[in-house]
């Protein structure tokens, strides 16, 4: 039997494995809804902050605790790397600790870990089968599958997958075998947010498919749903979700973004 998930404690000796997959492709370049910055300087904004938030509800007495570890994949082209800039670049996954300890650039206002990139296409299939070894991997490290909270991956998305078949039947297989990972606390979980350049009305955390584009049905129906502390955490944004929720949004603005990144990162707020 399960272990329910919304009770869970995340610590130094169980932390929770973050993952955010970055689509760094062309199309990224391109001006995000009717702001000023584009679809990669907004995910990079959303992204560093959110990091922020998280190592800051890790510290205690002056102290990081590393509650969390966190994978950051960008893929783009037909290569799938480390999205961290400066010396966290050698591999995807790191502590929170070694984060805070290791920024790549500190503003006034702001510290940086990741900057945007926009080139050529979208290996969405590859990053998703990287992910799936780093989590099999992590779950089946020391304790991690009887005491942690399962993997939660959250993948960023503004086009199709350019290294699948046009029905994405290796998406939708690789992605069954993530969501078939678990800890005791359940499986792992796939969250995804469609960054579209199309002109339409936003999709917030639907639990139906709410479109017959041929992508938007593929990230809603590979999409995990809620559970009820996710759920409490996005109708405290005044969201509105049913009980079946998914943790997918199609076309959000910028504070759509930080929302989404804030409700599936357990240690933001």
């Amino acid at each position: 039997m399960l272990k329910d998930i919304n009770t869970i404690a995340i610590g130094s000796t169980n932390p929770c494995l973050l993952v955010y997959m970055i689509d760094q492709s062309g199309s990224m370049s391109e001006d995000f809804g009717n702001d000023s910055h584009s679809k990669a300087q907004e995910l990079c904004n959303a992204i560093n902050s959110v990091i922020y938030e998280v190592g800051l509800r890790c510290m205690r007495t002056g102290e990081v605790k590393s509650r969390f570890e966190i994978a950051l994949f960008a893929y783009s082209g037909t290569t799938v790397r480390p999205g961290w800039e400066g010396t966290l670049n050698n591999t995807f996954l790191h502590t929170i600790r070694d984060i805070l300890e290791n920024p790549y650039q500190v503003g006034d206002d702001t510290i940086t870990w990741v900057t945007p990139h926009a080139d050529d296409a979208t290996p969405m299939l590859t990053a998703f089968k990287n992910v799936r070894e780093l989590c099999d991997d992590w779950i089946n490290w020391g304790r991690h599958r009887e005491d942690c909270h399962p993997p939660i991956i959250i993948n960023v998305s503004d086009g199709a997958a350019t290294d699948d078949d046009q029905n994405f039947s290796g998406i939708r297989r690789v992605v069954q075998d993530i969501r078939n990972l678990q800890t005791d606390y359940g499986p792992t979980m796939v969250l995804n947010i469609h960054i579209s350049s199309r002109h339409a009305n936003r999709i917030l955390f639907p639990d139906r498919p709410m479109s017959n584009d041929q992508h938007e049905r593929l990230l809603f129906e590979i999409s995990s749903p809620l559970y009820k502390a996710m759920i409490d955490r996005a109708r405290t944004r005044e969201y509105n979700l049913s009980e079946n929720s998914r943790g997918y949004i199609f076309n959000g603005n910028s504070i759509d973004l930080i929302n989404f990144l804030n409700i599936g990162s357990p240690g933001a707020q």
